[in-house]
């Protein structure tokens, strides 16, 4: 028999370990007293927190796992099941019966991925169809997974919250020079060239301005090359990629912190965690963004792909310092009141509570 009531909870999760999501969860969970295990396909070993390695190889060896994670969950007896990601763990998981599953959906498992192909989406309304409650980062992403129609149940909005003691509030001193920045990976969906180029025409109006791009992706190479024909060389440095814990350092050297994606973005951790810091952010207005960035108090948002206002955005901000450090404040007090760590692990607990009631 599954779990009774209780405020100590048996969680399972199943979810990648190599993600910093997964882990924050369940060590989160772990630090509040709760029972977590954790299952993941393929065990991290730079970054162990003691899960239960099902040895997949790749994405072909993922059915042949199910056997195991059956065995494995009904040995184990949890009170709460949770899966990570549809369209893989959230699959996976629902050949696995258990009264009190949650699938939480991150992303381009919902907004992307069951667009590929009928097989895709197959995948991902079976995900959807088997637990009890799913959550969602962001109301977009719930809005996304009601839009297809599918005969789900209800959607909890539970983000990824900041850890307001790892991301610190820090005043910029005036400088010399305004230092704008990005911290993502080198991939076109994430807009670096637009911002390069929308770079080179803030240079038109100021030379007191560098970018600091922080990041490692296949198309680095073009994005340098760009640089290089722009005549930016001076002005552009690539700083490489920065585990997570390196971030808020990068953050506290800069002043604007800029995030053009062309693509949906699903919530916007990145321009949480450099608002939490007290950084203006200029960033595209695609799907959970607005939710974060609060335009014209927090930061400013643009169309996605629009060069001109992007630069003007940025370049506003590069003059104004007074302003970015208003815009700073609020974000942080944004921040503490609406996305703290500590509150929305609360929240994910209430639901687990909600489920055993």
């Amino acid at each position: 028999m599954f779990g009774m009531k209780t405020d100590r909870l048996h969680i399972c999760i199943f979810g990648a370990e190599q993600s910093i999501h997964t882990r924050r969860w369940v060590l989160g969970l772990r630090g509040l007293g709760h029972q977590v295990n954790l299952i993941t396909l393929k065990k991290d070993s730079e970054n162990d927190i003691g899960g239960i390695d099902l040895g997949a190889s790749n994405k072909l060896s993922y059915l042949t796992k199910i056997p195991t994670l059956r065995s494995i969950v009904g040995k184990l007896m949890p009170d709460i099941f949770h899966a990570h990601y549809a369209s893989s763990y959230g699959f996976l998981a629902s050949y696995v019966s258990h009264p009190r599953k949650v699938v939480s959906v991150w992303g381009n498992d919902i907004v992307d991925f069951p667009r590929n192909n009928f097989i895709a989406r197959d995948i991902v309304k079976r995900a959807l169809k088997a637990p009890k409650r799913i959550t969602a980062t962001s109301e977009f992403l719930k809005s996304a997974v009601q839009e297809f129609g599918w005969n789900t149940p209800s959607v909890s909005v539970i983000p990824f919250g900041i850890d307001l003691g790892q991301f610190q509030y820090c005043e910029r001193p005036q400088a010399n020079t305004v230092k704008i920045g990005i911290a993502k990976s080198l991939l076109p969906k994430y807009g670096v060239d637009i911002l390069i180029r929308a770079f080179a025409e803030i240079c038109k109006a100021r030379e007191d301005v560098v970018l600091l791009i922080a990041g490692k992706g296949k198309y680095e190479d073009n994005y340098r090359a760009l640089v290089r024909h722009l005549g930016l060389d001076e002005k552009v440095k690539f700083v490489g990629f920065l585990a997570h814990e390196k971030i808020p350092q990068f953050l506290a050297t800069i002043d604007i912190f800029a995030m053009p994606s062309i693509s949906d973005e699903s919530f916007g951790v990145a321009a949480l965690e450099a608002t939490a810091t007290g950084l203006p952010v200029v960033a595209s207005r695609v799907g959970g963004v607005p939710e974060v960035v609060v335009d014209g108090a927090t930061g400013f948002l643009v169309e996605r792909g629009d060069i001109s206002q992007l630069a003007q955005a940025i370049l506003g901000l590069a003059q104004q310092p007074d302003l970015r450090r208003k815009m700073g404040q609020t974000g942080r007090k944004f921040v503490e009141e609406r996305y703290r760590w500590e509150d929305n692990l609360q929240a994910m607990i209430d639901l687990y509570l909600q489920m055993m009631a």
